[in-house]
């Protein structure tokens, strides 16, 4: 390796604050030594690299909790928002419900139910010869709380054949004897 000599200047004035009496100033001789030390590799302390993994670990840790903290504290506000939400939606529809029922009840009446038939839609009493009472007995028959045998066929077709004579239809549908 080399090494190169280099002198410093001398100094030609007297510093400010340096004594007037002693020696004369001597220059001052520096030697630089250029040394390499890319080959060198330095030694890993392992205790050292545990401590500031450690450190590491407990700091995200940390950060890990206080995030999951955040997290609660903020999905609680937000449940807390759609709670009131859903307070108040229940109270509209409460609200609503009662306007049906009090709307409900109002159409209920016999009375207003009556006028209604008769002003808007022109319905009338009916005609006592249009009225069919099934509740009362007809010739020859029991009366209906009464038992009675079951008869052959259906009842739904024993029903139609008696519309049809009451209409004074034949069997097949169409009027005549």
């Amino acid at each position: 390796m080399a090494t190169a000599a280099r002198s410093l200047p001398a100094h030609r004035h007297r510093p400010p604050r340096a004594p007037i009496a002693g020696r004369a100033p001597l220059r001052e001789v520096y030697f630089v030594k250029h040394i390499d030390n890319s080959r060198i590799v330095r030694e890993v302390d392992g205790a050292k690299r545990r401590e500031c993994y450690a450190l590491v670990g407990l700091l995200a840790l940390g950060f890990a909790l206080s995030f999951i903290y955040a997290w609660q504290h903020f999905q609680c506000v937000r449940y807390g928002y759609q709670i009131e939400q859903l307070r108040q939606q229940q109270h509209a529809l409460a609200e609503w419900n009662r306007g049906l029922r009090l709307e409900e009840a109002s159409l209920e009446d016999p009375k207003l139910i009556d006028t209604e038939a008769r002003t808007q839609l022109g319905l009338r009493e009916p005609d006592p010869r249009q009225v069919l009472r099934f509740d009362q007995p007809r010739n020859g028959q029991t009366n209906v709380g009464e038992p009675q045998l079951a008869e052959s066929g259906s009842g739904a077709g024993a029903l139609w054949a008696w519309l049809g004579h009451v209409a004074g239809l034949n069997p097949r549908g169409r009027a005549g004897p």
